[in-house]
Formats: C-alpha cells, structure tokens, sequence
C-alpha cells in the first residue's frame, strides 16, 4: 500500500499541494504569531514546512525570508552568511511567484541595500528593483527611491522624494512621517514640527503625527509642553493593543519631562514604558542615567 502511494503521488504531484494547502496556510498562520511574539527561531520552522508544503505561495516565501532576516541579528559570523544568501532567495521567489506584490518588491530593496555583494546585495538591484516598483505604484516606488537615497546619504534627493509624495498623497500621513524622521536626523526640528503641523491640522487624531509631535519635541527640547499633550493623546488614541508603541510613547514623554527638569516624573515615564516591554535598552538606560 505505502508503494502504491509513493507511486501515485510520483504520478500526479498535484494531488499533494491541493492536500497540503490547509496545513501549510496553519503552519504559516503560526510563523507570523511567532514572529509576533518574537520567536523567530520557530517562525523559521512554521514557515519552512509551510513552504514544503505549499511552495507556489509567494507570502510564504516572503515571510520565511522576513523570519531569516530576524534570525540574522543574532547569528554568528559563518552563519550570517549562509543565513543572507537564503533571505535573498526567499524574497526572490516571492516576486517570481507574484510579480505585482508591493511587499515582496519592498522586501528586496531592502535586502539589496544591506546585503553585501557577496550575499547578492547591490545598489544597482535596488534602484532597478525600486524603478520596477515605481511602474506598480508611484506611491510605493517614491518610497523605494527615498530609501536608496538615504542609504546613499543623498539628504537631498530623499526629501525632494518626500516633499513630491506629501504633495501628490495629502490623505496619507506616511510621506509626512518619513519626511519629519529625514528632518529630525538632520536636527532641522523647526521645519520637522511645521511639516507635522500641517499634517495635524488637516487629520488632529493622525497618532503617527502625534506621535512624532512628541519624539521631535523629545529631541530637540522645543515645544516641549504642546509635545507632551500630543503624546497624551496619541496614548489614549492607541489603546491597549499595541504594546511596543505604548512604550514608546511613554519613552517619549519621559525624555520630554526630563528636559523640563521633573526627574520623578522622567523616572515614572520610563518605569511605565518597561512595564510594558521589559527589553526597552533606550529606556534601561535612561533610568539607570536618573538613578546615579
């Protein structure tokens, strides 16, 4: 009987995939609440046994590229490269099987821009892989060129990106926010809180802009009091579900009451923000800082 199986399936492979989708999709709904919750050395196993299962899904390729990516941070030397040459072949399939897919395009810019040329990086496949994005989606492929530009440290070719997307999409915050991010790193603060502004008074309850209200107040030790009630908001805007940007707001808030010389109320505010991710390194240190 096992012979005859063995056989039949060499006969007609097709039967497996149509048998095994509803396993591989579990397998890969698993993977992504792993990666979730930070698990990546299991999101690793959901993901490569879903796409044994089920190769011709290109999400399943994509995320098994996105678990290995994970796995990098934490891998040795020897396996950093081996573990680099997969991630590039996973988002390469991705596209292969689905050549219209915004995320797996996406995903191979960024391998390309940080994987060396060894592992298949290069500038030159991510700016052909951005202008192939671009023919999809200008929104996209505007992003895709800003990121290359920053990465080139071409400050200005970035926020012309930027400025064009705010221009071409006024319901999006997302251009706003990369483009405040771009100005905050060069410490242009005023011009990062005028765009941000801008972006408040057409969408107040936008959390990403009252967010970034607040971190640009955190950093610059301008409107520190308008940066505070923006942060206030944006945590009551959020609500319980997401943890790591709860934490962050309450990071933010601890560097802003901080610079108002209120060291008990910074204390409280980092306190609050490890309650919510105990691994918060920017928060340990600001706390062990205010308990010398």
């Amino acid at each position: 009987m096992r012979y005859l199986l063995i056989v039949g399936l060499a006969l007609f492979p097709s039967i497996l995939p149509s048998q095994d989708t509803a396993r591989a999709r579990a397998l890969y709904e698993e993977g992504r609440v792993a990666m979730r919750q930070r698990k990546f050395d299991d999101a690793v196993k959901a993901f490569e046994r879903s796409v044994e299962l089920n190769p011709q899904r290109s999400e399943y390729h994509l995320w098994l590229g996105h678990g290995y990516t994970r796995q990098l941070a934490t891998a040795n030397f020897i396996r950093k490269g081996i573990i680099g040459r997969r991630i590039g072949a996973e988002y390469t399939r991705a596209v292969e099987l689905d050549s219209g897919s915004i995320p797996a395009a996406e995903a191979r810019v960024d391998f390309f821009l940080e994987a060396p040329g060894i592992a298949g990086g290069g500038a030159d496949k991510a700016a052909a892989e951005a202008e192939r994005i671009r023919g999809l989606s200008a929104y996209h492929g505007g992003f895709a060129q800003a990121k290359i530009a920053e990465k080139a440290k071409n400050w200005q070719s970035a926020e012309r990106e930027y400025r064009a997307l705010v221009r071409a999409y006024p319901d999006s915050s997302r251009p706003v926010i990369a483009l405040a991010v771009l100005l905050q790193n060069q410490s242009r603060y005023t011009e990062a809180l005028a765009a941000i502004d801008e972006r408040l008074a057409a969408a107040p309850n936008d959390t990403l802009a009252l967010y970034q209200l607040g971190r640009t107040a955190a950093l610059s030790g301008q409107a520190l009091e308008r940066g505070e009630q923006a942060l206030h908001k944006f945590l009551a805007l959020l609500g319980a579900g997401d943890t790591l940007s709860r934490a962050n707001g309450h990071y933010r808030l601890g560097m802003i009451r901080e610079k108002q010389g209120e060291p008990a109320r910074a204390r409280a505010a980092y306190d609050s923000a490890l309650a919510l991710y105990p691994g918060y390194a920017d928060a340990l240190a600001a706390r062990k800082r205010l308990d010398k």
